[in-house]
């Protein structure tokens, strides 16, 4: 291209220096505007990359850097090509490219073989019911029966579903040909006859919908029904259940996709490849807006995804192709995550023996900002993610709170102002989605404060990282026992905080003879315990551990993944503080609302975030900023806690209370507890913040015993 004699070419290339080229855009733009320098460079896989910047001053155009990339396209038969592109048809899908991705992934990828990325919890588990896309009919699902499922959104006018007076006739022989199904499903199963497969999953028609129990029991595995499918047909583009899967010729509507390409001289030729696609389809699809589609997502360990306005792509564990791509017989494996943000890490990063705490947050914290059209189903949604962590949450989860450090569980924050109640009319007195759950509102969470439970952190990762300095420095301690109850005036069932009862027995000492399979072994470090534990079995081995966890055995009973409790209790003290001046931080339009607390004498007491009240109307998140100066505040203690003096610790900042002025200092400890603020409709208690206030302060209040009902 250098030493190409076309005006046009020179035009494009401004100078050349080693392997890196710098070019004007080169796709058709309006003629009024200005494209800057960008940089072009080819990779090992003959791909080059371009970022530009558009606009006359050479800002970016509506706030975005536009980035493409461009491959070769083949001149001649014998061109030695790692990956090189292909001119695809604008409106059609080459439909004869799903069996030979889902065949070579097969024959090719080992980390994509069900036994090497399927969480234990999860291996064993297979739908009830199966769409057999040959006979048009349900069937009962076998164990060995290879399956596709769909992931979609329902949305628009009423779908036909199975329910129990229509279940014995959708088994008969060309049922489903007679039934008014879905355009996204009848779409959904043309695709799995084109992909060589019989039989298709979809939740409208495999869940009997008025079939309470064998419906809850489907939800609880929709995590290990997806992970089971050979692959999921993911359709990104839908707003609806009648958008349908555009672009499969005599079957669906057209597809849009513009592919552009651009000559070099007589023998080559670059193709434009759309690579932000994802996150266009991301800001304006509503697959990516719905709660139900999280999990499906994340569990998919191979997806075919199909849209509008990009060209078909498959995705695995392995390798990411893309129909404009063409590929030779050999494996393309899929590149760094960073580049492809897709959620596949979910497998190594929960499948572990002990828990990963903060992957847990993650995956929280992401799937919170999700939408549903029942407030109730914020729950629902969870319990399949719930099952496939049973493998080290053991314990379970309440109401999206893990079971075995319930304790620390509690201490959520509303991240930013742009958090809002799930029920628009308040939360209904018997809700399954009680105020103490994160579950009850949507948007953004501040679940820090959960890694402090992670006592058992394993030994041997860099202790000056984050959750290093988090496991030495700061310390909650549980003083009240909880119960979560089925009905209100019904009996509690205890709340087992597991891990800590085995911290404090085991944590820097050798005084207690280890759990069987433990042993137990000095350490030596400048910080931190001065023994460390190690496990091992036939089948699990773990290696320098702070202290023994909970291992599930062959004799534990099994533990729901996820138990919904509208209620718990527990016994507790009472006091209360008065609101002062609201804490102003830096990001004040991303933070949650924050105030100070002060006793009856004006003395500096602690603070706390608040959430929108559960109790009123609410349609938006401006009912977060209350002026609430002076207002007497009830306030309960959940917890005590301390942390090494913050000013001395930088990532202790992102509590309020660290810099002020007011906050006791002068001492190694900082020591407090965690407050909730609540208050009552009947016998009924509902969280409407928590915080913390410091300790010799709550200790000098006139606290009051009471039976705490939370709702």
């Amino acid at each position: 291209m250098v030493d190409s004699k076309c005006q046009q070419h020179k035009d494009i290339l401004l100078f050349q220096n080693g392997r890196a080229l710098r070019f004007r855009f080169p796709v058709p733009i309006a003629a009024d505007t200005l494209v800057r320098l960008v940089r072009y460079h080819w990779d090992d896989n003959r791909e080059c990359r371009i970022e530009a910047t558009l606009g006359q001053t050479g800002n970016l155009v509506d706030g975005t850097l536009r980035s493409y990339s461009f491959v070769l396209f083949p001149s001649h038969p014998s061109d030695n090509l790692d990956r090189y592109g292909r001119l695809i048809h604008a409106h059609w899908i080459d439909s004869s490219l799903f069996c030979r991705w889902k065949t070579d992934c097969d024959q090719h990828h080992q980390h994509c073989k069900p036994s090497s990325v399927i969480l234990p919890a999860l291996a064993s588990i297979r739908p009830a019911w199966l769409v057999d896309i040959v006979r048009q009919c349900l069937v009962p699902a076998q164990l060995t029966d290879s399956y596709v499922c769909l992931s979609y959104v329902w949305g628009g006018t009423k779908q036909f579903t199975t329910a129990m007076d229509n279940l014995g006739r959708l088994q008969q022989p060309n049922a489903l040909s007679f039934v008014p199904l879905a355009k996204t499903i009848t779409h959904a199963m043309a695709v799995v006859e084109m992909a060589g497969e019989k039989f298709l999953w979809v939740d409208a028609l495999c869940i009997v919908q008025d079939d309470d129990k064998q419906k809850h029991q489907d939800v609880q595995n929709m995590s290990g029904i997806y992970a089971n499918a050979t692959f999921t047909i993911i359709a990104r583009s839908a707003t609806n259940a009648d958008s349908g899967l555009p672009g499969l010729f005599g079957i669906s509507q057209q597809c849009k996709v513009q592919q552009h390409t651009w000559r070099l001289g007589p023998s080559s030729t670059v193709i434009n490849i759309q690579h932000r696609d994802w996150k266009d389809d991301q800001n304006r699809g509503a697959w990516f807006t719905r709660g139900w589609t999280f999990q499906e997502e994340l569990f998919s360990r191979r997806q075919l995804v199909l849209r509008e306005h990009g060209p078909a792509h498959w995705t695995c564990m392995s390798a990411q192709w893309r129909e404009d791509i063409r590929l030779p017989d050999i494996t393309i494996q899929m590149p760094s995550p960073k580049r492809y943000p897709y959620q596949r890490s979910i497998y190594p990063e929960i499948h572990n023996v002990s828990p990963n705490i903060p992957k847990l947050a993650e995956i929280i914290e992401n799937y919170n900002r999700r939408s549903f059209t029942l407030p109730e189903d914020s729950l629902r949604a969870f319990s399949g993610i719930a099952t496939a962590l049973l493998s080290s949450f053991q314990g379970g989860l309440i109401s999206g709170l893990p079971a075995d450090f319930f304790y620390a569980g509690l201490l959520w924050f509303p991240f930013s102002k742009d958090i809002v109640l799930r029920w628009p009319g308040g939360i209904p007195k018997a809700s399954c989605v009680p105020s103490w759950s994160w579950a009850a509102w949507k948007g953004s969470l501040d679940l820090k404060i959960w890694r402090v439970a992670d006592t058992w952190r394993p030994v041997g990762t860099n202790l000056r990282s984050w959750r290093g300095e988090q496991c030495f420095h700061e310390r909650i301690f549980p003083i009240v026992e909880w119960s979560y109850h089925t009905t209100s005036d019904g009996p509690g069932i205890e709340i087992k905080d597991r891990f800590y009862a085995l911290k404090e027995k085991y944590f820097d000492s050798d005084k207690t003879r280890c759990p069987p399979g433990w042993t137990r072994r000095p350490w030596t470090s400048s910080r931190g315990p001065n023994w460390v534990y190690n496990y091992h079995d036939e089948s699990r081995s773990l290696r320098c551990l702070f202290h023994p966890i909970h291992l599930q055995g062959k004799g534990d009973s099994e533990v729901p993944g996820m138990t919904i409790a509208p209620w718990i209790s527990c016994y507790t003290r009472s006091a209360t503080l008065l609101a002062a001046e609201e804490l102003i931080d830096w990001e004040p339009e991303y933070l949650a609302q924050c105030i100070s607390l002060r006793d009856s004498i004006g003395t500096w007491a602690g603070f706390l975030t608040l959430n929108p009240d559960p109790l009123s109307p609410s349609e938006t998140s401006d009912t977060v900023n209350l002026d609430l100066t002076g207002k007497s505040l009830t306030l309960v203690e959940v917890a005590r806690g301390e942390i090494w003096e913050p000013t001395e610790v930088p990532f202790f900042h992102y509590f309020k209370d660290a810099n002020h002025p007011e906050r006791p200092k002068g001492v190694p400890w900082y020591q407090f507890y965690w407050v909730m603020w609540v208050e009552w409709r009947g016998d009924i208690a509902y969280r409407r913040g928590l915080g913390r206030v410091v300790k010799s302060i709550w200790e000098a209040q006139d606290r009051k015993k009471m039976h705490l009902m939370l709702g």
